[in-house]
């Protein structure tokens, strides 16, 4: 096949919360809290995962940054950067098995969450950033962009595990904040990173107009400074029945742009088909997509037109939220059979 497919893992958050870390659910660190003081937990999810057929696992980073570390009670600098190191290394020791089996397409992308998942409560859906964080701030892409940049060097000197980083994964970015893509973009850009794979995946609370959609495609891909790496766009923490109709539309924006297949690719990795009810903090299946094995089917077949559109060089595919190693393991068998 043309377009090789990777299955990403599912939930770490989630998944921490409903087994073996409950105290996830109120933690300003989410999927990393276990790394203050069980970091055996975290190994055991990532093995879960590769198990389960997972060729690409995330750390357990998203909301790992300064601010959610400070507030969970770290402040001593030396320690922030063992802590950052601790997660890129699990990750790293995870998939060594897979890279040292010739397998060429297993990878470790770190996981980094937009601006909105560090405020309290986090903004990740709405969007809503303080000053001069804000949509109408004159100053918003500029201070992003540093946002970025300082979390990110925060991993890049905690240690060499950084280097072992395959792909940057900015994630859940909120759709409605072009800015926050373009603060992204110029610091995956710059000299320093672009010679590294990297995504940037969008949350999406609905389907917004076609003409949104192909704005955020062009924002992600538009004038790629020559010497990059492979540059990808997801769709993640959104329901499966929305994800369709926005792929059908990066695809398109990406055939008009006159994108090369091989400089660009597509992550999807959707919620497990439960919505969230933030008055009585439950998930319920109002969609009916929640059962594995019709998740999965659902999601192949959004695979499989993807690979017919033929203008992606590869594509990975995966769970979000209230995913699980079983949505994963059900996914690779279901996958295999376009592969």
């Amino acid at each position: 096949m043309s377009t090789p497919i990777t299955i990403l893992d599912g939930a770490l958050g989630t998944l921490l919360c409903d087994t073996i870390s409950p105290e996830a659910s109120t933690s300003p660190l989410w999927s990393s809290i276990d790394l203050l003081d069980n970091p055996g937990r975290l190994a055991d999810v990532h093995a879960q995962y590769i198990k389960a057929g997972a060729g690409c696992i995330e750390t357990a980073t998203y909301q790992l940054c300064r601010e959610t570390l400070l507030r969970s009670g770290v402040s001593d600098e030396d320690q922030m950067r063992k802590i950052c190191h601790a997660a890129m290394q699990l990750a790293v020791d995870a998939i060594k098995d897979l890279k040292s089996a010739g397998n060429n397409n297993a990878s470790v992308a770190l996981s980094l969450g937009p601006f909105g998942m560090c405020l309290h409560p986090s903004q990740e859906y709405s969007g809503v950033y303080p000053m001069p964080y804000n949509a109408d701030s004159e100053d918003a892409v500029d201070a992003l962009e540093k946002w970025h940049r300082d979390r990110l060097k925060v991993f890049k000197e905690a240690s060499s595990a950084f280097e072992e980083m395959d792909i940057l994964a900015f994630e859940t970015v909120p759709y409605k904040r072009i800015d926050e893509i373009t603060a992204i973009r110029r610091l995956i850009d710059s000299e320093e990173f672009r010679a590294r794979r990297a995504w940037i995946s969008m949350v999406y609370t609905e389907i917004p107009k076609e003409e949104i959609i192909s704005q955020i495609a062009q924002e992600v891909f538009k004038d790629i400074p020559s010497g990059s790496a492979q540059r990808g766009i997801g769709i993640n923490c959104t329901k499966l029945e929305n994800v369709r109709e926005i792929v059908k539309v990066y695809s398109k924006a990406v055939r008009d742009m006159g994108t090369r297949k091989e400089d660009v690719f597509l992550v999807l990795y959707p919620d497990g088909g439960l919505t969230y009810d933030v008055d009585t903090k439950t998930w319920s299946d109002e969609s009916g997509t929640a059962e594995v094995e019709k998740w999965c089917k659902l999601l192949r077949g959004i695979a499989e037109e993807a690979v017919n559109d033929g203008c992606w060089g590869s594509i990975i595919i995966g769970g979000c939220c209230k995913t699980t190693p079983e949505h994963i393991a059900e996914l690779s068998k279901v996958v295999g059979v376009i592969q």
